[in-house]
């Protein structure tokens, strides 16, 4: 009996994955055969100090060959799925990841599938799997992070969305962006001592949905904003009035992750940046909150201690 070469292929990733997790990563790998419905395997964090098994895991989707590699575009590839697998990815109890393996160069690349990550194509979804996230000894940085317990992000999100009702999805955007306000409060208080995070009391009337105000009464006006989400309101200067306004992309690793950010011309005092509490770099939060200071007048000196 023939075969395939495709079988082969996806065999070697399989096993390749499994030894860079093992080797690179020191972590476990357990392979799903079993009913596999979109989960390939498991991996397990281990605790670098004790090597004892932390029960945090990661799903993870691994496909292998050349095709998966042939459309290349700046700065990685789109690996495309349909509507049933990333319905099924995006509602798992674990995070998932997705890992593309290129059996010419032995290399694999990763993306975190989430709601941030995820882009709907019309006929499917698609997910872009940046090429600076190889699969090395330098990813547990990366993915120890993601691998926190679900159930401590459900409790959290619970708490601070408590009182947000609805199943639409904007009711669901409503809820990150409240778990979003404390989540950047707390980290701005943080980097800034100086300041102090607030919810803007004029939510239903203005598309910012926080202000940072410095005890000296100057105030930064923040627009948190989904990566997929339409900017007109954000960019209608004849209805709305600035402090000026920081525009956080929550959930994105960089502006290139929020393509209208690329196609539209901002002026001051309009600052944007990109900021996950899971990517663990503040440096663009830092440089665009530093820049609305610098903007208003009188001029700030900068604050930051990060």
């Amino acid at each position: 009996m023939q075969v395939r070469r495709t079988q082969q292929v996806d065999r070697e990733g399989v096993a390749w994955i499994s030894h860079l997790v093992t080797s690179e990563l020191g972590w476990i790998f357990r392979e799903q055969t079993t009913v596999d419905v979109g989960i390939d395997a498991h991996l397990e964090v281990l605790d670098s100090a004790t090597s004892k098994a932390t029960g945090q895991l990661l799903g993870v989707q691994i496909k292998s060959g050349l095709s998966y590699f042939g459309s290349a575009t700046d700065g990685g590839w789109w690996f495309t799925c349909n509507a049933a697998h990333a319905s099924y990815w995006l509602g798992h109890s674990l995070p998932v990841l997705v890992m593309l393996y290129n059996p010419v160069t032995r290399r694999v690349y990763w993306q975190h599938v989430t709601r941030w990550t995820a882009v709907v194509t019309g006929k499917g979804w698609k997910v872009f799997v940046p090429e600076d996230q190889e699969l090395s000894a330098q990813s547990v940085q990366d993915l120890r992070p993601l691998a926190r317990s679900t159930s401590e992000i459900s409790a959290l999100k619970s708490l601070f969305t408590w009182g947000v009702e609805g199943d639409s999805k904007s009711s669901l955007w409503e809820r990150d962006i409240e778990l979003y306000r404390h989540l950047l409060s707390a980290r701005l208080h943080m980097l800034f001592p100086e300041v102090v995070a607030t919810k803007d009391v004029r939510i239903d009337t203005s598309p910012v949905d926080m202000e940072v105000w410095l005890t000296i009464g100057l105030i930064v006006e923040v627009a948190l904003i989904h990566p997929s989400s339409r900017l007109d309101k954000l960019l209608d200067k004849s209805t709305y009035a600035y402090e000026p306004l920081l525009i956080v992309v929550c959930g994105a690793r960089d502006l290139n992750d929020c393509p209208q950010l690329q196609k539209a011309s901002f002026e001051a005092p309009l600052f944007c940046t990109a900021w996950s509490p899971e990517a663990g770099d503040d440096e663009s939060l830092i440089a665009a909150m530093e820049a609305a200071l610098r903007w208003m007048d009188p001029p700030l000196d900068t604050m930051a201690e990060g």
